[in-house]
Order: C-alpha cells, then structure tokens, then sequence
C-alpha cells in the first residue's frame, strides 16, 4: 500500500511537472485546441479509458505521437494522470501496472524532447 501510494504520487508529480513546463497551466486535463485531429485523439482516450482498455489507448497514442504535435502530449499526459487514478484491482483487470503509466508519461514525453 506504501509503494501503491508513493509511485501514485511519483506518477501525479511527473504529469503536473510537464504540464506546468511544457503547457504552462497547473492542470493536467486537456484543453480542447480546436483541432479535429487531437480534439478526436483525446475523445478516443478518453472512451479506450472509459472501456477499460488502457492498453489500446497507449498503443493509439503512441502511434498519434508520431506526428510530432504538443497537442499529443498534452492529451497524453491527461490520459495517464487519469490512468494513474485508477485502483490497483482495475489497473490489474486491464494488464496494465502502476510502473507502465510512468514509464509509458516518460517514454511520451521523451518523444517531444522532455526528459524528467
């Protein structure tokens, strides 16, 4: 329980970190940009989460990271600061682990040059 609560916190600090550096704004939800293309993005993440499938919506947000665009970040890092929110049962329920939400908020933001 210790170490479910530290990383859960490790993993909030990394999230409000890059949204603090990177989008300037305190909060780590994802402002809509007007965009079609992330606006949907996050929309998709958003339902992937809802569904239980953390794992396809890692998978679609890697693929979106391609295009380079902060908006991907932005909507990234609001998926796994939600991610992170889940309980250990539900995150065991979708084979995902508290560990892969920070590496996964890393290996994102590494993506964009952001390495914390």
């Amino acid at each position: 329980m210790v170490t479910e609560d530290w990383m859960v916190r490790q993993v909030e600090a990394l999230a409000r970190s890059i949204a603090m550096l990177v989008f300037h704004k305190e909060e780590t939800e994802y402002v809509p940009s007007g965009v079609a293309r992330w606006d949907g993005l996050h929309r998709t993440l958003m339902d992937c989460l809802a569904a239980g499938d953390a794992c396809g919506g890692e998978d679609l947000l890697f693929e979106a990271a391609e295009a380079g665009e902060l908006e991907c970040l932005e909507a990234g890092v609001d998926f796994y600061a939600r991610l992170n929110r889940w309980s250990e049962p539900r995150l065991e329920e979708a084979c995902f682990e508290r560990e892969e939400i920070q590496e996964g908020l890393r290996d994102l933001s590494g993506r964009f040059g952001i390495n914390l």
